[in-house]
């Protein structure tokens, strides 16, 4: 046998022992312990949990839909605190929209407080993306309507479309 293969032997023989040893521990440990781990499950593992869905009804409509510039909608853009200071509708709220991050309690109550005391009859969302599902304005809107905020639409196209006037 070649110094090349009995090094590798060696290797494989350490590998096993370590294992064997590490097993072992692990195995003793598991056993003496209160709330160990059982071998075999008694009941099936919850693998998949439901999660809460907030999310409500939207309508898309179209950049150029009168109802965005209308002295009743309250406008919000969804898009990153960078984005809204570079450019934004006039009067719209900046609410940074975080697909993992929902809304708190407190945001939205500061939000509902701000559109009821605005007295308007209707919320515009936009952001980034093309206004639709997975867009930030699409999601944001879908959330806020979806914790009880009425007459949501939402802006096909995002703030690009709003910018360019499409």
């Amino acid at each position: 046998m070649s110094a090349e293969v009995k090094k590798y032997l060696i290797i494989l023989r350490d590998a096993v022992i370590a294992t064997a040893i590490l097993a072992s521990a692990g195995l003793f440990i598991n056993a003496v312990r209160s709330d160990g781990l059982p071998f075999i499950a008694d009941k099936p593992y919850d693998i998949f949990v439901p999660c809460p869905e907030t999310l409500g009804t939207v309508e898309v409509i179209p950049a150029t839909d009168e109802r965005i510039f209308d002295a009743g909608s309250f406008v919000v853009d969804a898009r990153e605190q960078d984005a809204y200071n570079a450019w934004h509708l006039d009067g719209a709220l900046c609410i940074t929209y975080d697909y993992l991050d929902p809304i708190s309690p407190e945001e939205l109550k500061n939000i509902t407080m701000n559109i009821a005391s605005s007295g308007k009859a209707r919320l515009i969302v936009y952001g980034d993306g093309d206004g639709e599902l997975g867009s930030t304005g699409y999601e944001l809107g879908r959330e806020l309507a979806g914790n009880g905020i009425k007459n949501v639409f939402v802006v096909k196209g995002g703030a690009d479309a709003l910018k360019g006037g499409k």
